[in-house]
């Protein structure tokens, strides 16, 4: 967490910190972002820093949750509200925010992929733990929700279910990165489109399947 000194400056110019460090560390990801050249490209001084920020470290983290806060609405998603006729639209629109967010800021999307490629290369961080512990509890939730109203798969275990999830966003994700340049919102509409729609033939219940 950032220092009492950090939050006391002034709006612009906390955010232009955290944009700075953000585009550094979606660019090089968190391992081999320098924390000098953060400061450099942020005209922040290194005594300064440590007045704002315990270390690196701190700083990764502080950019990840202003982050994903701004880019991923957890409150929108209202799950009790959901009817078997509108549980996949509402997931595909819970989906496509954060693409649609992201645009105009393509760096605040890829420090969100850096914290998880951390998580695969270097587990064991403490912030990423809760940051990473807070989304599956929404999607165990998703998941539950879906299994309530008879159109997310109920013979297989939930973990695993995830674990398809999580490697089909891994594949969509980095397309939909390699490709981000050429993609308009449309685009972004229609990427998401496609990937939803490859979860729910992976996660829907068998006899929906049969049933066509």
């Amino acid at each position: 967490m950032p220092r009492p000194r950090f939050e006391k400056l002034p709006l612009e110019r906390r955010l232009h910190i955290l944009d700075t460090a953000a585009r550094v560390f979606a660019e090089r990801g968190f391992e081999d972002a320098s924390i000098n050249a953060i400061l450099d490209q942020a005209g922040v001084s290194k005594g300064a820093a440590y007045y704002y920020f315990d270390n690196k470290e701190d700083l990764f983290w502080t950019v990840v949750q202003h982050f994903s806060r701004e880019l991923v609405a957890l409150d929108e998603l209202d799950l009790a509200s959901l009817s078997r006729e509108t549980y996949w639209a509402a997931i595909l629109d819970f989906y496509r925010q954060p693409l649609l967010r992201a645009r105009d800021r393509p760096w605040a999307a890829g420090v969100l992929r850096a914290a998880n490629e951390l998580r695969r290369s270097a587990p064991g961080h403490a912030p990423l733990d809760a940051f990473i512990d807070e989304l599956l509890e929404v999607a165990r939730a998703v998941f539950r929700r879906g299994r309530e109203l008879g159109v997310v798969r109920a013979d297989l275990p939930e973990d695993l279910l995830i674990a398809w999830v999580e490697a089909l966003d891994g594949a969509n994700d980095r397309w939909i990165q390699e490709h981000w340049n050429e993609l308009d919102d449309q685009g972004v509409s229609r990427a998401a489109a496609r990937f939803i729609d490859a979860v729910r033939r992976l996660i829907s219940p068998p006899a929906l399947h049969e049933g066509g």
